[in-house]
């Protein structure tokens, strides 16, 4: 039901329940993250105002968000990508709150006009096929935990797959006949992946001897822990960062590359397909981009195919037209230039 209140936590009770379940169909990797959103959001409103923790919608203001926000970075080490996804979760929540009371909408246009940060975007690195083998061969394949751990790794690499996509895998996703994988991706989007044989292969002898037997509520999850439950994402994390560990005294030239230990086997999928001749509207709907200049960031060319490129054409050492001297003169501005130096 819609709340006849000003208190925000009815409106965000609204918006959990019934708004983003109901009326957006938003995946539920997208809730997580608005939670964790209004979580950071209400403890750093506690720790201002203690003596009323259930703020009103009117005390909620752009300049008190720009604090919140600030807060984020200085003072939880958040980065500006984090700050953005925060910012775009309390976006969604003053949207619906301008379509259910207009009363409110100037307020909640203003900060929806709250701009999103900039952020230094550093260029992916991905493995190298050597590298590839190094990972794979840095598992111990003798306990279940090992084999287990050697057919995710496999699975990312063949697919591309997300973190998330990857925890949520059931074994009703995986088909041996048609030898291809489905992922639920981003906004519920499902694709089919197609699978190696030895993918196939790894996959089909996990499940019939190496995979833990799991809780009852997690049957059909396809990676099982070590507690019986499904997979999640911070054991992924730790298990990815644990091989490429490994694989790195083995393999020097990982020391050098900036590396997320999951989000690497997407970057190297993309790179391999592209460097293999797949069209790039393939590798698109292959890592399940909406747009196609999503996909253009994961194209991570090897610094020996841009050798290799260097040698096909010349480098002019000097310009053809001179430089000229023309410009500002600033002694028409004293002020302004001091000022400007002062900066």
């Amino acid at each position: 039901m819609i709340p006849n209140t000003d208190n925000l936590s009815d409106y965000l009770h609204y918006f959990f329940t019934a708004y983003l379940p109901q009326q957006r169909g938003v995946s539920v990797h997208t809730r997580l993250s608005y939670k964790h959103a209004f979580l950071q959001l209400l403890r750093y409103w506690k720790s201002r105002f203690p003596a009323s923790p259930d703020p009103r919608l009117d005390q909620i203001s752009v300049p008190w968000l720009l604090d919140f926000l600030t807060h984020l970075e200085k003072d939880l080490g958040n980065t500006a990508a984090t700050r953005n996804t925060r910012l775009a979760a309390l976006k969604s929540f003053f949207k619906m709150v301008a379509l259910l009371q207009p009363r409110y909408e100037k307020s909640c246009r203003q900060i929806l006009l709250i701009p999103l940060k900039r952020s230094p975007r550093w260029p992916g690195d991905c493995l190298d096929q050597p590298e590839v083998d190094a990972i794979f061969a840095s598992v111990k394949t003798s306990t279940r935990d090992g084999y287990r751990d050697l057919c995710i790794l496999r699975t990312l690499y063949n697919t591309g797959a997300r973190a998330s996509e990857l925890c949520a895998l059931r074994r009703s996703d995986l088909d041996f006949h048609q030898k291809r994988l489905l992922l639920q991706g981003k906004g519920n989007k499902a694709r089919t992946v197609p699978l190696w044989d030895s993918t196939l292969a790894f996959l089909h002898t996990y499940l019939q001897s190496e995979r833990r037997v799991p809780q009852f509520s997690h049957r059909d999850f396809l990676f099982i822990n070590q507690r019986g439950t499904r997979l999640t994402r911070s054991g992924l994390y730790a298990l990815c960062k644990h091989y490429l560990a490994q694989a790195r005294a083995h393999a020097p030239t990982l020391q050098q590359k900036r590396l997320h230990p999951v989000h690497l086997w997407r970057y190297t999928t993309a790179s391999h397909l592209l460097l293999a001749g797949v069209d790039l509207t393939v590798i698109q709907e292959w890592l399940g981009h909406a747009s196609i200049d999503t996909t253009c960031r994961y194209k991570v060319i090897p610094v020996d195919a841009k050798r290799a490129a260097l040698q096909k054409f010349y480098l002019f050492t000097q310009s053809s037209q001179p430089p000229t001297a023309t410009g500002i003169d600033w002694s028409l501005y004293p002020d302004l230039l001091t000022y400007l130096q002062s900066l």
